[in-house]
């Protein structure tokens, strides 16, 4: 009996044999053709992802900046507004002597 054939292939004529041979073959083909089939989804899917993560980061990162600029200048105007009202509190004790001083 030859190897790798079944007790049954043996009463079946070489043409059935070859035959389901490429059946099976066939079979396995457009089963390879399905798997990469969907591999090839699989990756276009994977790229859309990478492509919506890179927007999403370009969005954080473009927000973020908006934002520390902002509180840069926020921080900035803090200043200037604590740097106006000690001038005018200056101003203020500046003039309240020269108001009270009676030789003026």
């Amino acid at each position: 009996m030859c190897e790798g054939r079944r007790l049954g292939d043996a009463a079946r004529p070489a043409w059935a044999v070859a035959a389901e041979l490429r059946r099976r073959e066939a079979a396995a083909d457009a089963r390879l053709a399905a798997a990469r089939a969907r591999l090839a989804e699989a990756l276009a899917d994977l790229e859309r992802a990478r492509a919506r993560a890179a927007e999403l980061q370009r969005r954080l990162e473009e927000t973020y900046g908006k934002r520390r600029r902002l509180k840069r200048v926020a921080a900035a105007a803090r200043d200037r507004i604590h740097e106006t009202r000690a001038r005018l509190q200056e101003r203020e004790q500046d003039q309240l002597p020269a108001e009270s001083d009676p030789t003026s």
